[in-house]
């Protein structure tokens, strides 16, 4: 992927979600197939013991699949997501890390470590996106005179 493809994605999927912006996240790096996003820790994120709720956790690995998914030129939505716990979330910030695992004519398969900004690992997931470029997607999505809706 080009520099210029990178930054004008990273600008895309950054401006365009209201999401992102309103829990602190920022897709900071990006290649076919690979995503970087970063959140903020904060009051608002945390659970009744002062930790990042688990939700958040899950939010960040999702965010940062569908940008590695949106990586390879195709948009996506998540079809399945499942993330394994494995150190509770404290420090200063929130690193997500996704790999494309396999990519095909329907879906894409990526799996997504977290850490904090101390580099320890927090969380571990895997999310199959579906494509929506695919044939099938299209023919369903028009209405009766042949226009995408």
């Amino acid at each position: 992927m080009r520099e210029d493809e990178k930054n004008a994605l990273i600008q895309r999927l950054n401006s365009s979600s209201q999401y992102l912006q309103s829990n602190d996240m920022k897709v900071v790096d990006i290649d076919r197939g690979f995503a970087r996003v970063e959140m903020i820790i904060d009051e608002h994120i945390l659970n009744i013991h002062g930790f990042v709720h688990g939700g958040a956790l899950f939010s960040l690995a999702d965010t940062v699949a569908g940008a590695a998914s949106f990586a390879t030129g195709r948009d996506s939505v998540t079809l399945t997501g499942s993330i394994n716990y494995i150190k509770p979330g404290k420090g200063g910030k929130l690193i997500g890390v996704a790999t494309e695992i396999s990519a095909g004519r329907t879906t894409g398969v990526y799996e997504v470590f977290i850490y904090n900004d101390e580099q320890v690992l927090l969380c571990r997931a895997t999310f199959t996106m579906f494509f929506l470029d695919g044939e099938r997607y299209r023919a369903q999505n028009k209405n009766d005179s042949g226009e995408s809706i």
